[in-house]
């Protein structure tokens, strides 16, 4: 397709969102530039059916967007877009504006029933799993200060496909926190030195960034649910990750000798 038969294409199917028909639109955007012309230029030019090619001007002419000398031979010209389609504008937008008043008061009374309910409406979001792991690797790229993780036996295999960019995190300055579940193999994961790993009894799988977002994977790795700054249940997670951690200070994995934490 040609630029200009998709520019058309883009046209016509603006003035079919406008009210017109598809004939309609083709006839008026063929009449545009023309100046006067006759009824059968117009349609060979616009690829119309010459049989209703003055019904449809008709239709235009009461929509006021056609002009027609109405004297022998019939000749039409299309009116100036502006002045034709300013009205229709006017309508939509205060269709368009109805409708947001429409929506803002349905949000009052939901937020309103919420609270007298002593409740209030959050989102989350839940991610397959392929978006998940593409999610881990971006924000570990984007995070600034801390990423704080917990891993359980499952969650060694999802930690393994990190690993380079955890690299990346820590050179960039990032404190990279590990608690790892007394039942998973954390020395068959090759880490970088400044790592801060121990141990606990870990339930699920979680990566925590700069204690600003939180995603928690379930336990076979199909899906996850993501939590921004908005929600109040990643502050929990962030400040009882925090409270582990700092149980035991001789909690460290150092070789193979390994002492218990819970979370």
């Amino acid at each position: 397709m040609s630029n200009e038969n998709f520019f058309n294409n883009e046209i016509l199917g603006g003035l079919e969102e406008l009210g017109l028909s598809k004939y309609e639109a083709s006839a008026y955007l063929g009449l545009l530039g023309k100046g006067m012309i006759s009824a059968t230029e117009l349609a060979f030019c616009s690829d119309l059916p010459r049989t209703k090619i003055y019904f449809i001007l008709k239709k235009l002419e009461k929509k006021n967007l056609v002009f027609i000398n109405n004297q022998k031979p019939l000749m039409f010209r299309a009116l100036p877009p502006k002045d034709s389609f300013n009205k229709m504008l006017d309508k939509y937008e205060k269709k368009v504006k109805e409708l947001k008043d429409i929506v803002n008061l349905l949000q009052r009374i939901s937020e309103e029933g919420l609270k007298k309910k002593g409740l209030e409406e959050h989102r989350y979001l839940i991610l397959n799993q392929m978006y998940t792991d593409k999610k881990i690797i971006e924000l570990i790229k984007t995070a600034r200060e801390t990423i704080n993780i917990t891993i359980n036996s499952w969650g060694t295999i999802l930690l393994k496909s990190v690993k380079d960019e955890i690299l990346k995190a820590l050179i960039r300055g990032v404190k990279v926190k590990i608690l790892f579940d007394n039942s998973s193999d954390a020395d068959s994961i090759i880490l970088p030195n400044g790592v801060d790993k121990k141990k606990a009894i870990i339930s699920t799988n979680m990566f925590i960034y700069d204690n600003d977002i939180a995603i928690i994977i379930n336990n076979d790795g199909t899906k996850s649910a993501y939590f921004d700054s908005h929600e109040i249940f990643k502050t929990v997670l962030s400040n009882h990750f925090n409270y582990v951690w700092q149980l035991e200070n001789n909690a460290k994995i150092k070789g193979t000798q390994i002492e218990s934490l819970s979370i």
